[in-house]
Parts: C-alpha cells; sequence; structure tokens
C-alpha cells in the first residue's frame, strides 16, 4: 500500500491524524451546504410543478 495522502481512506488514518488534517484544512463551512442544498431542491421542485402546470 502506497502512503500517497489523496489515496489513503478515513479508515486508515488515525483519529489524531484526522483531527490535525481536520484543522489544517481551515474550511468551516457548518451546515450551510446541506441547508443551501434543500433550498434549492425544494425551489427546483416547486419550479418544476408551477411551470408544468
Amino acid at each position: 500500500m502506497t502512503d500517497d495522502k489523496f489515496t489513503r481512506q478515513d479508515e486508515d488514518i488515525s483519529a489524531p491524524e484526522f483531527a490535525s488534517e481536520e484543522t489544517r484544512d481551515k474550511h468551516e463551512f457548518g451546515n450551510w451546504p446541506e441547508v443551501f442544498g434543500f433550498l434549492l431542491t425544494a425551489f427546483l421542485f416547486w419550479l418544476t410543478f408551477a411551470l408544468t402546470g
């Protein structure tokens, strides 16, 4: 097995190594991507039925 960072799965990484990788990532979006995706999906469903009559 290679030690390449891009081919390692989360299960292959120890907990402290995963935590340090997450803090180094510096992407703190919270739940907003899921909320935005849900709202966009709901809007597209509504738009589809509104325009088809």
